[in-house]
């Protein structure tokens, strides 16, 4: 439940205690699922700030496999060299058929 008035925005307590934070204040303020904020209690009311995001440095693998990348963290490094052996295997199994 939505009720907009000037710069003040309504919303519904759900059973949980859960607030939805409309979408546009979430693209706004750039907040993403998962994202931490911060609820302070003032003298006017309750007042709900965007933790500061840390940066931290992904792989290539953790970007591109998201939540699969745990599995591809325990694995080995592949070399060049690896690359180049399977490839060479490939092409000559390939020959051979």
């Amino acid at each position: 439940m939505i009720e907009k008035s000037e710069n003040a925005i309504k919303m519904k307590i759900f059973q949980k205690g859960q607030v939805v934070i409309p979408v546009e204040l979430r693209r706004k303020y750039q907040l993403e699922i998962g994202d931490v904020i911060k609820v302070t209690p003032t003298d006017d009311g309750i007042l709900l700030k965007p933790s500061l995001k840390k940066v931290k440095k992904e792989s290539l693998t953790d970007q591109l496999y998201g939540i699969f990348s745990a599995n591809a963290k325990n694995r080995s490094r592949i070399t060049k060299k690896d690359i180049a052996k399977t490839t060479e295997n490939g092409f000559l199994s390939g020959w051979m058929k």
